[in-house]
């Protein structure tokens, strides 16, 4: 999706937002609209803020317009569909989709009931993320000789390309004669129309769980493709994986070290389903792969840390007890 199909629906921003020169419009990866604040554009993970006759600066000026509460209730009803309503399961997971197969994230106050996200109310910003379609970006992750039924785990910061790498997997797998599935739990990797390959099929706003398994049960796949995996979807992972399939999934983490301290991460290597894990350089250079390890090689250095971890503490144990004494 380009950027002038991202910034339709914003209200008097879509015109100040139509005049940003083409070689910024190409580097911008998401807008946000703030209450209070000017309309700010995130290139290459840096932040610049929108002037009257769209330019962009570095800092806030006074030639910078300012996003009125009115304005950010008029855009949401906008981009909803004037239909909230209908965006409740999303809303609970802090985003919701347009008719145009845009992400938007949303800020605001929580509703809970008996401790858990019911929906968001008062709604003060919202974060247009711009999908981008970047063919032949798997071209070097191929060729560094993993095997994607061996199962891929694509991990990276926000930003950092992982949706974009997976819709170019997708393709190639697709257009190779794989019968691929991409499970687009969030309508984000089909987006507008991108192309994901001649034998591949989306299954568009299912949950992980109910996703994996319609998918396992009876679509027949070769590859499984989902998008930013969660500490709620283990079970489900663990359930798809040795059915048959081989996964291909995403998760966040900014490299090897980050990697190996989030529990999940670790959870989501001891399934099995995974075998490789590809490492993302960052908002600076998004979809381009860093470095690509070994789960087992990953669980190992897991492994000697902890290890390494446990002897500190109880050598720390032992001269604390011996000071005492």
């Amino acid at each position: 999706m380009d950027y002038e199909k991202a910034i339709r629906g914003l209200g008097r921003f879509t015109d100040l937002l139509r005049k940003t020169p083409v070689e910024i419009r190409e580097k911008v990866s998401d807008i946000t609209l703030s209450r209070g604040k000017p309309v700010q554009l995130f290139l290459m993970g840096k932040a610049a803020f929108l002037r009257e006759n769209g330019t962009l600066s570095a800092l806030p000026s006074a030639d910078c317009p300012i996003v009125s509460g009115r304005e950010i209730g008029e855009i949401f009803r906008a981009l909803s569909g004037y239909s909230a309503y209908s965006h409740t399961a999303e809303l609970k997971n802090g985003f919701l989709s347009t008719a145009d197969g845009l992400r938007v994230g949303v800020l605001g106050t929580a509703v809970t009931e008996g401790g858990a996200l019911r929906t968001v109310r008062e709604i003060t910003g919202l974060t247009v993320r711009i999908p981008r379609e970047i063919p032949g970006c798997a071209g070097p992750l191929f060729r560094t000789g993993i095997r994607p039924e061996e199962g891929l785990l694509i991990c990276g910061a926000p930003s950092s390309g992982k949706t974009t790498l997976l819709r170019d997997i997708a393709r190639v797998l697709g257009n190779a004669g794989k019968r691929v599935i991409v499970l687009d739990e969030r309508f984000e990797l089909r987006s507008d129309g991108f192309d994901l390959g001649l034998c591949t099929e989306v299954l568009s706003g299912y949950p992980k769980r109910e996703g994996l398994s319609h998918a396992v049960r009876c679509l027949a796949p070769e590859f499984l493709l989902c998008d930013e995996l969660g500490d709620g979807d283990l079970d489900a992972i663990r359930s798809a994986a040795f059915s048959g399939v081989a996964l291909i999934a995403s998760v966040h983490g900014a490299g090897p070290k980050d990697f190996l301290r989030r529990p999940l991460c670790r959870a989501l290597l001891q399934t099995g389903a995974f075998q490789n894990v590809a490492f993302l350089r960052g908002r600076g250079s998004p979809s381009s792969v860093e470095t690509v390890c070994k789960a087992g090689d990953l669980l190992a250095r897991s492994v000697a840390a902890d290890r390494s971890a446990d002897v500190s503490l109880r050598g720390s144990g032992r001269n604390a007890a011996a000071k005492s004494a």
